[in-house]
């Protein structure tokens, strides 16, 4: 018993003698151990950075594409031009009985009123046939009145005309779409304050509401 604790008070010794001696050193080893590892894990820790890489072949289409269209995106498209609407006369030959006017009051040889003629008489035959100025839709159409046979169209583009005086219609109802040159009605002499005039059509055109000459429609 007494030969062990010798032994063991011979190895504490020893140890604190070499701790002593040696401490420092193991210290400073310990705490570049301690860095290293943390470094090392800190590492694995974070993954990889991948560089990118440019597209290859297919890719690079679909990417291309893909940037088009985004561009395509952004620009705006440019909205289609309207076609303008073009006139043609409404009797094989057109001949003036009496010019629009809206700016004189003019009165009637049958009734004794006194109106403005916002509209332009063309001489016919009785029985000529009456065309469409232009594509449109008949928005009224009636055989009797004042007026006589009539036939009111929406040619688009805020104009509308009024056929009137007619003998007849050629069957078109309200709804109805017409086509430029198409008869519509035939000449007669309907117009009750113009019946003591030659047989003529009466036209009368609107654009956006306001009466306008028709020969400046079929001018331009």
């Amino acid at each position: 018993m007494a030969s062990i604790k010798s032994a063991w008070r011979a190895f504490a010794a020893g140890y604190t003698r070499f701790v002593e001696r040696q401490g420092f050193l193991i210290i400073l080893m310990a705490c570049i151990g301690v860095i290293a590892g943390t470094a090392a894990w800190t590492n694995q820790a974070q993954p990889p950075l991948v560089q990118p890489t440019p597209p290859v072949g297919d890719a690079a289409s679909v990417a291309q594409l893909q940037q088009q269209s985004l561009r395509d995106a952004a620009t705006p498209t440019p909205a289609p031009t309207a076609v303008p609407q073009v006139f043609q006369p409404p009797l094989e030959t057109i001949s003036v009985l009496r010019n629009f006017d809206a700016t004189r009051m003019v009165q009637s040889g049958v009734t004794g009123l006194w109106q403005l003629h916002d509209a332009l008489d063309l001489r016919c035959a009785a029985g000529d046939p009456v065309r469409a100025m232009a594509d449109g839709t008949v928005t009224a159409a009636s055989s009797k009145g004042l007026m006589g046979a009539t036939v009111t169209i929406d040619h688009g583009e805020g104009v509308t005309a009024q056929y009137a005086g007619m003998a007849m219609l050629s069957g078109l109802r309200e709804g109805d779409p017409v086509e430029a040159g198409q008869t519509i009605g035939f000449g007669g002499n309907t117009v009750l304050d113009e019946s003591d005039l030659e047989p003529h059509l009466h036209l009368r055109v609107t654009r956006n509401g306001a009466a306008v000459d028709p020969l400046s429609l079929l001018r331009d």
